[in-house]
């Protein structure tokens, strides 16, 4: 095989364990960075290369590995749960820019790449002003209980899951927070703003994520950033500048010293009886995976490239 074919079959291999066949404009999107010199044209060519040697199947415009095109119906099934999901999200969402000091929100996870199942929850990732995480994550976690949209327990479904806080000065995805792989990449790759309080935060993400187009070809993708965003009322965007001001001098810093030291512990307790490979914490950066799959998957990933692609 070409180095092209092993690419293309790596970025297959990937969404098969994902449950999910992808079209030609997908395949080239998410497209592993291992080859060089890739026109969609080549991309269709070495397409048709590898359906002829019978490495991969077509059927419908999706591609998928051979003996999964049980897929198709599955995928079409996901995508209609997305789009019902996402008008959930957005309902819910809109009500985030009432938080004092969030400057981004963010989806990432399933609903990124419109393959959510019927118990999917929303992945949300926030981005606060300096200074500020502890504050800002504790009123977001108050509002998304007020709005009874905060996941927890075995409630999951149709429910925010806040797993990733960052500071403004704190934007890269350290490897001590997150393990920097195909998978970490594809997530991240994906995400999608849907409050931008502060323009021009999302482009500063991709910036300081460069490490991103190691795993991915084309990043950052041509994607239209606005395509999900809210635009809060006015009335909405009064209130949080209101609630800034009240908290933006000693008392704000008071308040975040306090209420760090005592999610700290909260978080400590909590974890405790549970592995922490992807529970990191600090002032800048809250990561919160565990029980994470996502080192199965890439175990099994690797075994499948193994298997197939040689």
């Amino acid at each position: 095989m070409t180095n092209l074919d092993h690419t293309i079959l790596s970025t297959l291999i990937y969404y098969d364990l994902l449950d999910r066949p992808l079209t030609e404009l997908e395949i080239f999107k998410y497209l592993a960075a291992t080859a060089d010199g890739v026109s969609f044209l080549s991309l269709k060519q070495a397409l048709a290369g590898l359906v002829a040697a019978k490495r991969i199947e077509i059927k419908n415009g999706l591609y998928f590995l051979p003996g999964r095109a049980n897929l198709i119906k599955l995928r079409e099934k996901r995508l209609k749960s997305a789009q019902l999901k996402w008008k959930k999200f957005q309902k819910l969402t809109r009500w985030l820019a009432l938080v004092p000091f969030l400057k981004l929100a963010a989806a990432t996870g399933s609903l990124t790449a419109y393959n959510t199942r019927q118990d999917s929850d929303f992945d949300l990732l926030i981005v606060t002003q300096r200074g500020r995480l502890w504050i800002t994550r504790t009123l977001v976690t108050a509002l998304c209980g007020l709005l009874g949209a905060r996941r927890h327990d075995q409630l999951t479904q149709d429910r925010i899951c806040l797993n990733c806080f960052l500071t403004q000065d704190n934007l890269e995805i350290k490897p001590e927070a997150k393990p920097r792989d195909f998978h970490s990449a594809q997530e991240y790759g994906r995400l999608t703003p849907i409050l931008e309080i502060e323009a021009g935060v999302f482009q500063q993400f991709i910036q300081a994520n460069s490490w991103l187009r190691q795993y991915l070809k084309y990043y950052p993708w041509p994607n239209d950033p606005t395509a999900k965003r809210i635009e809060p009322a006015w009335p909405i965007n009064n209130l949080r500048r209101g609630f800034e001001r009240l908290l933006d001098g000693w008392v704000g810093e008071r308040l975040e010293k306090r209420l760090g030291n005592w999610q700290r512990r909260r978080i400590k307790q909590k974890t405790k009886d549970e592995p922490t490979d992807q529970i990191y914490v600090s002032n800048q950066c809250l990561m919160f995976h565990p029980r994470s799959k996502s080192y199965q998957l890439m175990k099994d990933f690797r075994q499948k490239i193994m298997e197939l692609a040689n």
